[in-house]
């Protein structure tokens, strides 16, 4: 039998030579990537499940990765037959608890986004940095080890316009905290990159044009919170 490739649970037959990267794009599953599967960004990362023995060596490209990590774009199938079982580092679909005990919240709070408005213009601080009559938006993003929570804000009325949660994609880099500051201590910015392509698809499947998404905030504990920001986390380990 020919072989097969289940990526995030959609199946497809194999033809040997074709990548990782191919096959999802194939059964509509996208993967994060800025530099066209030439293996650079190092975003396209796959966590290979099952039927590794089935593709192409890791290239000098994945040095990066251990384990069962390997770059979409860079692996191939190789194999005339088995089967192939991996996800994306978004797998699945997580539930956002909204009614809990405080919640809803019984009382509204008042709004003081950084943006305002006056007439057609936006302002950050009194300043102006653009000028549009449609809606503004800000985004309240948990940054947790494990999960991540994004909610989509209308920042003139506080209405919630949407939200979305992943798992943190960084879980390549180790599932803990000190495990992450050890990855990033030796391959700066590699964490950042592939958290920032997830984010980035995750904010273009709200409903709303990222042109009008002016204001983010971010919690999150140290480690987490500096790494977004680019910053070493070295000292905190």
């Amino acid at each position: 039998m020919p072989a097969t490739v289940t990526i995030n649970g959609q199946a497809a037959c194999a033809a040997s030579g074709a990548s990782l990267f191919d096959y999802a794009a194939a059964v509509g599953i996208q993967v994060p990537t800025s530099c066209q599967k030439q293996g650079k960004c190092k975003e396209c990362i796959v966590e290979v499940a099952e039927g590794m023995d089935c593709l192409s060596e890791r290239s000098l490209l994945e040095q990066h990765l251990k384990g069962n990590f390997r770059l979409s774009c860079q692996t191939r199938v190789v194999a005339e037959s088995g089967h192939v079982r991996c996800h994306t580092m978004r797998r699945g679909h997580m539930r956002i608890e909204r009614c809990a005990l405080g919640l809803p919240l019984s009382q509204e709070l008042a709004l003081d986004p950084a943006v305002t408005r006056e007439g057609d213009r936006i302002l950050i601080d009194g300043e102006e940095i653009d000028r549009s009559p449609g809606p503004i938006h800000g985004i309240a993003m948990d940054l947790g080890t494990t999960t991540i929570v994004l909610r989509l804000i209308n920042l003139e009325t506080g209405e919630q316009i949407a939200d979305a949660t992943l798992e943190n994609p960084q879980r390549f880099g180790g599932s803990d905290v000190m495990a992450r500051i050890s990855y990033d201590t030796g391959h700066r910015g590699l964490l950042m990159r592939t958290l920032a392509g997830y984010l980035t698809h995750a904010i273009e499947e709200f409903p709303a044009d990222p042109k009008t998404i002016y204001e983010m905030v971010v919690v999150g504990n140290s480690t987490m919170r500096d790494l977004f920001f680019r910053q070493s986390v070295y000292s905190i380990g």
